[in-house]
């Protein structure tokens, strides 16, 4: 029996472990890359925009917590006319998600 029969029936899995490898490998460099450019930083950062972004943070979240007020109570005026009605899963739900 020669080598070259033995090794056909190999040859599938040889080459899902070569593609595996492969697959291994540019992940790691993937992930290398990224954790270089998290490291070093790309570009310096401005201060002044920094200020000014996390400014605009907080105004975002001002507005979202005055949007989640007035929905809080547009439920409450629903619930009370009767025009909202919640089933008991509805109400389970929304109250694991708090």
């Amino acid at each position: 029996m020669s080598m070259s029969t033995t090794l056909i029936p190999l040859a599938p899995f040889l080459l899902a472990a070569f593609l595996g490898l492969l697959a291994v490998l540019v992940l790691l460099g993937v992930f290398l890359l990224t954790a270089l450019r998290v490291i070093f930083g790309g570009k310096k950062r401005n201060p002044q925009l920094d200020a000014e972004e996390a400014r605009l943070m907080q105004d975002l979240n001002r507005s979202l917590q005055r949007i989640e007020q007035r929905v809080e109570s547009l439920e409450t005026i629903m619930l009370e006319t009767g025009t909202l009605r919640y089933d008991d899963k509805t109400a389970s739900a929304q109250r694991q998600a708090e």
